[in-house]
């Protein structure tokens, strides 16, 4: 996620306070007749939700979104007025300790600490809390696939990886693979749907055993330039400078270059699956996330929760909202938009399951997306320099992916990180 740089001075310089507002100290009169939600876009992949929720409440909701990229910034300023207007909104959770500092998201623990348990996964549960509290809802889960054209293989004569975690190949032999389909004529062997992003890189240095980017009790000491991290990054640039991957795509193109036959493998999120099935004469399937030689397999995971504003006038109705979203499986399955995971265990079952109805190319994804979400899954770091973290770590994924060299550029970037760190307040 490229956030901009330039609030980071405020978000910093704010985070000295600590005090978390309890659910229960917020007003409950003055209810609303519609609850607010904030967050990105048009609202389009939350519409679905919205209906379901008002037709089993009576409730109606009312959506206000900004451009994906300014989401975390816009949040910060509208409660820096000291009335946000916003009942509920998305909350990343790497975020959650800078909103808590901030005194942002009200406490969740009496409402859903004890109902998540058995419900969501323990893993987003953990990811939620912060300082022995719950502070969010996990909604939404995540992971990510192999991707790959049969018809292009086929044509180079490259037999397709399996679906099952044994199958799974290393990043070594699917290059190999890679350049082999496009010297058969593919124009592209391989690509990364988020290209340069934290959230897709973080898995080739924690292959490596190269660790987050920070570490320490309060993950606040910068580790960048390590072995680990040189490696992942001269392997990055060397995709590039041989021309396996393409320099130029970035974001959404990848997938409609996917879409269009254009690349061979893509790795890529579940989201992208109803969108591709829509393509006459995709001929494509999907294998387990590769993982370095030596290595350990690791995978992305996690996604947007919901939070309750710390001064909503309608404490009751937006408490009403999250429990339906996430805790009500029905309301867990139709919060999935039919494109995402699910943090509700019983929910994530049920849409795992339609996935090889859709598509019988498919055939065993769902069991291969549990098995990542229960031995492989990985989560960012929740340090209160994540900003900080995402913001630059991405910038020199970039600079590589352009021809840097990573061995100046993480050494650079370590130093730039602990300039940056200085200025929180522990």
């Amino acid at each position: 996620m490229g956030y901009r740089l330039g609030r980071r001075s405020f978000l910093t310089g704010m985070l000295g306070v600590s005090s978390l507002p309890l659910l229960g100290s917020l007003p409950a009169s003055a209810q609303d007749k519609k609850l607010r939600v904030f967050g990105y876009g048009g609202g389009a992949d939350f519409k679905g939700l919205f209906d379901a929720f008002e037709k089993a409440s009576g409730v109606k909701v009312s959506y206000e979104g900004v451009p994906f990229a300014d989401l975390q910034n816009t949040i910060v300023q509208r409660f820096r007025t000291g009335n946000s207007g916003i009942d509920v909104f998305l909350v990343d959770p790497t975020y959650i300790p800078t909103f808590s500092k901030l005194r942002i998201l009200a406490d969740l623990t009496s409402a859903f600490g004890e109902k998540s348990k058995g419900t969501l996964f323990p893993s987003d549960v953990q990811g939620a809390t912060y300082n022995g509290r719950m502070m969010s809802m996990p909604m939404w889960e995540s992971s990510q696939l192999l991707f790959f054209n049969k018809g292009l293989l086929a044509k180079a004569g490259v037999e397709p990886p399996g679906v099952s975690p044994d199958a799974r190949l290393t990043w070594e032999k699917l290059i190999e693979l890679a350049k082999k389909v496009q010297a058969a004529g593919a124009e592209t062997g391989f690509g990364f749907e988020q290209v340069d992003r934290y959230y897709q890189l973080q898995v080739l240095t924690e292959s490596l055993g190269g660790g987050p980017g920070v570490k320490g009790d309060d993950l606040l000491t910068v580790d960048v330039a390590n072995d680990a991290w040189l490696q992942a990054g001269k392997w990055y640039g060397s995709l590039f400078a041989d021309g396996v991957a393409s320099r130029a795509p970035t974001g959404q193109e990848m997938p409609d270059l996917f879409k269009a036959g254009r690349i061979a493998f893509l790795v890529g999120g579940p989201w992208l699956i109803a969108d591709f099935n829509k393509v006459d004469g995709l001929d494509y399937a999907a294998a387990p996330h590769p993982y370095f030689a030596g290595g350990k397999a690791v995978t992305p995971s996690e996604s947007f929760h919901l939070g309750v504003a710390a001064d909503t006038p309608n404490a009751d109705q937006a408490l009403e909202f999250l429990n339906y979203a996430g805790l009500d499986k029905d309301g867990a399955v139709v919060a999935s938009g039919g494109s995402n995971l699910s943090a509700n265990i019983e929910a994530n079952a049920e849409v795992l399951s339609r996935i090889p109805q859709q598509n019988p190319n498919l055939k065993g994804v769902d069991i291969l997306m549990s098995y990542e979400l229960a031995n492989t899954a990985i989560r960012r770091p929740r340090s209160l320099g994540y900003l900080q973290l995402e913001e630059l770590v991405t910038r020199a994924w970039s600079d590589i992916r352009n021809g840097s060299d990573a061995a100046l550029t993480f050494p650079q970037l370590q130093r730039e990180l602990e300039r940056s760190f200085k200025r929180i307040e522990r």
